[in-house]
């Protein structure tokens, strides 16, 4: 079952588990659905300076 916005989901992205809410969706080539989430925790990237505090996932990454 996929989110809908506002709902709170937790995912893998790049190796790294997150917790945010989903703010927004769009479906990107007509079949893979894509997730801006605002995080409640920020992450950070080895190859970023700055926190991260939103992020793109796919449905794939979500974890039930």
């Amino acid at each position: 079952m996929l989110p809908n916005i506002g709902d709170k989901v937790s995912a893998v992205h790049n190796g790294i588990t997150m917790v945010g809410t989903v703010t927004d969706w769009r479906c990107k080539y007509g079949t893979d659905i894509q997730f801006t989430v605002k995080l409640d925790v920020p992450v950070k990237y080895r190859w970023r300076d700055e926190p991260i505090y939103t992020v793109l996932i796919t449905d794939k990454e979500i974890m039930v």
